[in-house]
């Protein structure tokens, strides 16, 4: 639902026309995208599918989009792009609430402006990338809003067509990634869960459309070619990967896992920790529940975070994450008393940061209604990551892995904005917008300057 005002779908359609018009500058790049436009010269649509499911990937659904569109159809694709991201901005505002306002799509859409030049780059805006992340994401938050809409609000009714819909679009959707499959599939059986066995009154409905969902993930991951892709994978990018350790891989996967979420995913996190802080400080009875020593600390950690980002950036200590691999890991925790100096050192930017997450975690659970809500999203944002310590491209992939996380988290943005009314402040607009222009205007000029070509 949207809300009542006239002058909605000519704001929309407004939106529309300034994301298409960005879209313009987007080109069929070299690589996957020129893989993917030359192939329709070896095979037939049918035969491309099979040879693709038995030879590499189960994801059906963006196979067939990648062979339809680059195959001479780009200006359609920026059309179905442009309606996506707006779709995307659109179905985040509609998990949180029912009825949903123009400001709050434009709100989600200047969340945008806080991803990483390569997340948003690779993620949304590359042909190939969009329709392996953003399609499936956009599918996957349709096909919660039944689910969402039972949990969070009490059963908001809908109807049969919709509901074989978001059927159809949720088995699409789980059969296109793994990511946004496993995190759909998740969400739909806790919602399950909390119907029948808390409140009691559980919806038969839903739990066919799970089944429907777990189904798309099935032919996801029992696709024959699976099981090749990883054997080619790993002699390409990781050559012994199938060989490592648990340690190893939990070990090579830690150090990934930080460097990504407070380098690529930086931004995002500083803006739900200014919005966790302002929300304590508006709400004078929450400083009495969170002890005011924990809000100190934090918000002394957060200007550091701050002050290193304009001062030195990633290269800072706070983000040195690869340090650590300097060192026999084993030898030197049994060597206590002989430590080096730069060994401790390595470990400074896991405890900052590590310390950092779990107070704002705390925070936000303390403020928030929906605190099991929010807690669970950053869970199934973390488990998108964790997800890639098991991928040979844990490197190779590049940061549109990502996509699905930082989505997530925007989720927790959204749902916190909308919880404090932060859209009747000014500086709320100021903020969003300033950064938002600055961050996605210098992607875009340096394209007009240099060229297009996606940053991986």
């Amino acid at each position: 639902m949207v809300d009542n005002n006239k002058h909605f779908f000519i704001k929309l359609a407004g939106l529309f026309i300034c994301v298409y018009s960005f879209l313009l500058i987007i080109k069929v790049a070299p690589g996957d995208d020129t893989w993917f436009r030359d192939i329709s010269d070896q095979y037939s649509f049918l035969d491309y599918l099979n040879f693709r499911y038995n030879e590499w990937s189960g994801r059906m659904p963006v196979e067939a989009a990648l062979y339809f569109f680059l195959d001479g159809r780009t200006w359609m694709w920026r059309i179905i792009n442009a309606f996506m991201i707006i779709s995307l901005a659109y179905l985040i505002v509609r998990i949180i609430k029912e009825k949903v306002q123009f400001r709050e799509i434009l709100t989600a859409i200047l969340l945008l402006g806080f991803f990483s030049h390569s997340i948003l780059s690779s993620g949304l805006l590359w042909i190939t990338g969009s329709m392996n992340y953003l399609w499936p994401i956009c599918g996957a938050l349709f096909a919660l809003v039944p689910f969402a809409d039972y949990t969070l609000r009490d059963g908001v009714k809908n109807g049969n067509t919709k509901l074989v819909l978001s059927g159809i679009i949720g088995f699409l959707s789980a059969s296109s990634n793994e990511q946004v499959a496993l995190c759909l599939i998740s969400f739909a059986s806790i919602s399950i869960i909390h119907s029948f066995f808390i409140k009691k009154n559980g919806n038969y409905k839903l739990v066919f459309l799970a089944i429907i969902y777990v189904m798309g993930l099935l032919i996801l991951f029992l696709a024959p070619g699976n099981d090749k892709r990883f054997i080619a994978e790993t002699a390409t990018w990781f050559p012994g990967f199938d060989l490592l350790s648990i340690k190893d891989h939990l070990y090579i996967g830690v150090i990934w896992f930080f460097s990504k979420f407070t380098i690529e995913i930086k931004y995002i996190i500083l803006l739900i920790s200014a919005i966790s802080i302002a929300a304590i400080y508006k709400k004078n009875q929450q400083i009495k529940i969170i002890p005011s020593g924990i809000m100190y600390i934090f918000t002394c950690m957060f200007l550091v975070v701050i002050f290193s980002a304009i001062i030195k950036g990633s290269t800072s200590l706070l983000y040195d994450f690869t340090a650590i691999k300097n060192f026999d890991f084993s030898v030197s925790v049994l060597n206590i008393l002989r430590m080096n100096l730069d060994f401790l050192a390595s470990f400074i930017p896991y405890v900052f940061w590590g310390i950092y997450f779990i107070i704002l975690c705390y925070i936000i659970f303390i403020i928030t209604d929906r605190n099991l809500f929010i807690i669970l999203t950053l869970l199934a944002s973390l488990a998108t990551m964790v997800v890639m310590f098991a991928s040979p491209t844990i490197y190779a992939s590049g940061n549109r892995v990502l996509t699905v996380a930082t989505v997530l988290i925007m989720l927790v943005v959204i749902e916190l904005i909308i919880r404090f009314n932060l859209l009747n402040f000014r500086i709320t607009w100021i903020i969003l917008c300033t950064f938002s222009a600055i961050n996605i205007l210098t992607l875009f000029i340096s394209w007009v300057i240099h060229g297009y070509t996606p940053v991986l």
